[in-house]
């Protein structure tokens, strides 16, 4: 799978794209692959390049998960942001150094999931390519990373919409009463 199915299914959602023209993407990921000795897949190195940082601007974007996960809801998790190369606190580069000392060193976080935890790719040994969940708060040894999808081209095939039930019709188990104005005046 290349960009064009990248591309396709991209065009599913409505996108919020800061793409900042000015960086280079492939001279900049070459460098940072250099400096740490590591390789990022071709089709994530694509979707730098054409969306750099973006958001899919619906709330409800999840993505199902190959392995089990303790924080997945019937098996999928929810997508926030991918992460681009832009000069601010979303640059995947800036985040790798900052999350040095928790995460682990073969892989580099590409997206927001809920609550600080990361979508990342392995971009060494086995799991070169490969996307995982990385659970900030699982350390010391306990499973911290969850694998969601063999390549970046099968995540982003992945993503999906969860449509949420009219308010009116959904039981929230709050009940209601009105009280009379007579009532309140006693």
């Amino acid at each position: 799978m290349g960009l064009q199915v990248i591309k396709k299914k991209m065009s599913e959602f409505n996108l919020d794209i800061r793409l900042d023209k000015n960086i280079n993407s492939h001279q900049v990921l070459k460098k940072f692959e250099d400096e740490n000795s590591f390789d990022i897949s071709d089709d994530y190195k694509e979707f730098l390049n054409l969306y750099g940082e973006c958001w899919i601007e619906e709330d409800n974007v999840f993505f199902p998960v190959l392995e089990d996960n303790p924080l997945a809801d019937n098996g999928n998790l929810r997508l926030g942001y991918f992460y681009g190369l832009n000069n601010n606190d979303a640059n995947i580069i800036k985040l790798k150094e900052d999350l040095s000392e928790q995460m682990p060193d073969w892989i580099i976080p590409i997206a927001d999931g809920d609550g600080g935890d990361q979508i990342c790719l392995g971009v060494k040994g086995e799991a070169a390519g490969k996307v995982y969940f990385w659970d900030h708060e699982l350390t010391n040894g306990v499973k911290d990373t969850f694998l969601v999808a063999n390549s970046f081209s099968d995540f982003i095939q992945s993503l999906f919409i969860e449509e949420t039930a009219d308010e009116d019709d959904e039981d929230d188990g709050i009940l209601s009463i009105e009280l009379d104005d007579d009532l309140l005046n006693s």
